[in-house]
């Protein structure tokens, strides 16, 4: 079994050749791998299955189509690049992408990334510190104002018990005038008892005072 390093070819995505994807025989995978076998140009190469790790010689593919594919390699300069190939040798077409080798860009791109998720999680954890904030502040300022409302009225109060204590000297509501004592003799609450024959309901009868008019 190969090891990653001694593959010539390693390939990402659909193999053409001729015009015909290429795949494994054994379990149809197109994760290939393409090594070359000895010094002539005319052998065939080698394919590897890098699903189920067949490996056969390739009746079409040969080592001077593994080394034109090779040489026409685009390679990666930044992270976003594809390594791909196009290549044609004695008549045969063959193309494809590599398995991207690394750059030093891909560091700068996964470094970018870290930092804009790094930024993203501290505008989360900022909103959510903030709508804390602002519900603490908010239950702050509803005390503050309940606080100043009863402080309101406690200072009403006093105002208005100093002002009642200046003006009555602190005397709770007038008391009703008494009434003066009527001069009439025998006037009992504004009545007056008269005796008397004349009156029809006995020697005795009550009539109101024309004096005080309390009746």
């Amino acid at each position: 079994m190969f090891g990653a390093d001694e593959y010539d070819l390693k390939l990402q995505g659909p193999l053409l050749v001729g015009g015909q994807i290429v795949t494994c025989p054994a379990c149809g995978s197109e994760s290939l791998a393409l090594t070359k076998q000895l010094v002539r140009e005319v052998w065939p190469a080698r394919l590897h299955c890098l699903s189920c790790y067949h490996a056969e010689d390739h009746p079409v593919i040969t080592n001077g189509l593994v080394d034109a594919a090779l040489a026409a390699r685009t390679g990666r300069q930044r992270a976003e690049d594809r390594d791909t190939f196009a290549a044609e040798w004695r008549g045969i077409m063959i193309s494809g992408a590599c398995v991207p080798e690394f750059v030093l860009d891909d560091a700068v791109a996964a470094g970018q990334e870290l930092l804009k998720e790094g930024k993203k999680e501290f505008r989360q954890r900022r909103a959510e510190v903030e709508k804390q904030a602002r519900t603490w502040w908010g239950g702050k300022k509803k005390q503050a104002r309940d606080g100043v409302d009863q402080a309101v009225g406690a200072a009403k109060a006093g105002v208005l018990g100093a002002a009642w204590q200046m003006q009555t000297g602190g005397a709770g509501p007038a008391p009703k005038p008494r009434s003066r004592r009527c001069q009439v003799k025998g006037c009992r609450g504004g009545w007056v008892t008269i005796e008397t024959r004349t009156h029809v309901g006995g020697r005795k009868q009550k009539v109101p005072c024309a004096a005080c008019h309390r009746a």
